[in-house]
């Protein structure tokens, strides 16, 4: 089976490395030769003059200058502006790098398994964090937004249904992986028959230094997003198994709120819970004034 490919790449601020991580992407193509679209969005530095410089030398980059910074959004304006609907679609962040054949291996396991709605790619082995995140991709069919391929038959279902990703939305990957696993909110769960996990398209990340101050504010971001990921997904996801997929919310924080008791009260998410509460019920209420 052979199909045109299409790489959505996920672009924000990333001058430094954006040139770097698509030429990696490219050679972890081996010889497909896909098109790649990459959603520059709200940026705020020189990443879209240096994509358009790279297209400039390969017709198959394709830099798309998107006003808001948003992944969610960015992952809609792709879906139903620029998919063309018979290609397969894989999608990655830009500020990651892949091994060997990557891209290639993800290709040749959906043509192995094509059943799969989704099929996740796999962390490289750092430590013991990423030894526990590799067991439960496997065992779980968990879905990873680092790199995937939607098929084209789930790509086009999200498009006949007209489902958009919530804008705020943090965690498109825990969503995805939910509407992949229910074929759309159809009734059933299933994981394990509508996720693959390509154990050979391996994404590199790097780990943090716990004694770098730089680093240590990214981790107290990254709990806070994690918070605030946590309240999206239990609310959002909650309504999506109650009343199905028309109660997908056009915005994030319409779908979502944060009650105390689910609190996560004893744990190390604590702290992060609380703040994550405040910055939603002040949101909640802007909206409501409006």
């Amino acid at each position: 089976m052979s199909r045109n490919i299409q790489i959505c790449v996920f672009a924000y601020n990333l001058e430094r490395t954006i040139e770097k991580s698509l030429t990696n992407l490219i050679t972890s193509c081996a010889e497909y030769t896909p098109d790649i679209y990459v959603m520059i969005n709200g940026c705020r530095d020189n990443t879209y003059s240096i994509v358009s410089k790279l297209a400039n030398d390969n017709p198959r980059i394709h830099p798309i200058d998107i006003a808001l910074g948003d992944k969610s959004n960015a992952w809609n304006t792709f879906i139903f502006q620029y998919y063309d609907k018979s290609s397969l679609a894989i999608f990655a962040d830009g500020d990651l790098l892949f091994e060997a054949n990557a891209v290639k291996n993800l290709i040749d396991y959906h043509q192995r398994y094509p059943q799969y709605n989704a099929i996740s790619s796999f962390p490289c082995a750092y430590g013991r964090s990423s030894q526990q995140w590799r067991y439960n991709l496997l065992k779980e069919h968990q879905f990873t937004g680092a790199l995937y391929l939607l098929s084209p038959r789930f790509a086009n279902l999200l498009i006949e249904q007209g489902v958009k990703l919530p804008v705020g939305l943090i965690g498109d990957d825990s969503m995805l992986g939910y509407l992949s696993a229910t074929d759309i909110c159809s009734g059933t769960d299933l994981p394990k028959q509508r996720i693959g996990v390509c154990s050979s398209a391996v994404f590199i990340y790097e780990s943090l230094n716990p004694f770098n101050w730089q680093d240590c504010k990214l981790y107290l971001r990254r709990r806070l997003r994690y918070s605030l990921r946590y309240f999206q997904q239990l609310s959002i996801v909650g309504n999506l198994k109650q009343h199905g997929i028309q109660a997908m919310p056009v915005m994030a924080i319409e779908g979502t709120v944060a009650p105390f008791c689910k609190i996560r009260w004893l744990s190390s998410n604590l702290f992060f819970d609380l703040i994550s509460k405040v910055m939603i019920d002040r949101q909640r209420k802007k909206i409501i004034k409006t």
